[in-house]
């Protein structure tokens, strides 16, 4: 990976990183939290002639970190013991007194309380990571409101970085954007043989001519896939008789998936709507559908598979929740000329149809219209380029801001 030509952070002695340390915490394994994008960034950070250091678990990142010219340093940093926690504030402090760490980087919220406290005692700069779209509700404990205590405060997207601000009010000012970052190269159709196509396809068990309308994500009541069934009944009635729908993800309660499959012979769609494992082999499966849903409730929800969808080109459908309407541009929030997908009211089973029918019916060439924008709005909103160099960015006037 380089660093984009038109970014400030080349080398040189006036350029705002070079010489720095900087030090990232990745999120725990568990947290679900994107770890590739610490090493991504300390990537970028050589490249801009700084030094990268990433604290984890021992064993955790240390052959990758190393992989880019990182240097990993074994910390118990996904701990929650609160004694456990004191005590790493602690270590952490030492770290960054004997490597000369100018910034640390928390992207957990377990790590920004250690971090704040370990910052704090040596005055170093420090930039911490909302997790996920941004708490519901206000902070009761430090704990709670650690990850808003930075010197800057990332959030993945408009909508987090909205609900950060509800929840920390003294942090609006200190809330910055960064999007996530895909290799979305890897994600165009380009890059995806027919072969893999092929073998997806044959996964899902359906006929060459059949139309797949595609729901990926673990399957939970609040992720939609009753409506994706409610709306495959309404297709059905429609004369939709070569559309397939395919649930593929994992079911966290076997209980739910009976449901489904109850619902779906009590709708008369058994033989229309199939489910499935999670897809091993994601871009494969988006460019072997026809159409992409994601019919969440929720806005937790709108997860890197929506991003990765409409990279690969997908004619994705999206419930208008969370920061779904930033990743997907359709009416009303976009003209519709400028349209990437659609969105759909959460819940609404006859709007869900009604996009699905209307992707589906596309002619041609407005299809691969919608295809050539989507793929065009994410490469320019969440390439790993510019993720990076976002971050470095809060980096750089987060060292600014210090004074240093």
């Amino acid at each position: 990976m380089t660093v984009d030509p038109l970014s400030p952070f080349g080398r040189g002695v006036n350029a705002p990183l070079t010489g720095r340390t900087v030090l990232q915490i990745p999120p725990p394994i568990t947290g679900g939290g994107d770890r590739r994008a610490t090493l991504a960034v300390a990537e970028a950070l050589i490249e801009a002639g700084a030094r990268a250091l990433v604290v984890s678990e021992p064993g955790e990142l240390a052959s990758e970190a190393q992989a880019v010219g990182a240097l990993h340093v074994p910390f118990p940093a996904s701990t929650g013991n609160p004694l456990a926690m004191i005590l790493n504030v602690r270590r952490l402090a030492r770290i960054l007194s004997d490597e000369r760490v100018d910034l640390v980087h928390a992207r957990s919220r377990a790590s920004a309380w250690v971090a704040l406290g370990a910052c704090r005692k040596l005055k170093r700069a420090l930039v911490t990571t909302i997790p996920g779209e941004g708490p519901s509700t206000r902070p009761r404990t430090s704990f709670e409101s650690a990850v808003a205590d930075g010197d800057l405060v990332v959030a993945a997207s408009s909508y987090a970085a909205e609900r950060a601000g509800e929840a920390f009010p003294a942090a609006r000012t200190r809330l910055r954007i960064v999007r996530p970052g895909l290799d979305v190269a890897k994600l165009w159709p380009d890059a995806v043989s027919r072969s893999r196509v092929a073998k997806v396809r044959e996964s899902w068990g359906v006929a060459p001519h059949e139309r797949v309308v595609l729901a990926p994500g673990r399957l939970a009541p609040g992720r939609g896939q009753a409506l994706v069934v409610e709306a495959a009944a309404l297709i059905a009635k429609r004369g939709l008789d070569d559309v397939r729908f395919v649930l593929a993800g994992e079911v966290l309660k076997a209980s739910f998936g009976r449901e489904l499959d109850a619902l779906a012979s009590a709708r008369g769609v058994k033989g229309m709507v199939a489910r499935r494992g999670a897809e091993a082999d994601r871009p494969a499966a988006f460019v072997g559908a026809s159409a992409v849903v994601f019919p969440t409730r929720e806005a937790e929800g709108v997860t890197r598979a929506v991003i990765e969808a409409s990279a690969s080109g997908a004619l994705t459908i999206v419930a208008d929740v969370g920061a779904a309407g930033e990743i997907v541009a359709a009416p009303p929030l976009a003209p519709a000329e400028q349209r990437t997908g659609w969105l759909v009211p959460p819940g609404d089973a006859a709007a869900l149809a009604d996009a699905i029918e209307t992707a589906l019916g596309l002619g041609a060439s407005a299809r691969e219209a919608i295809r050539r924008r989507s793929r065009e709005r994410a490469a320019a909103h969440y390439s790993l380029t510019r993720m990076t160099r976002d971050t470095l960015g809060v980096y750089a006037e987060a060292l600014q801001k210090r004074g240093g």
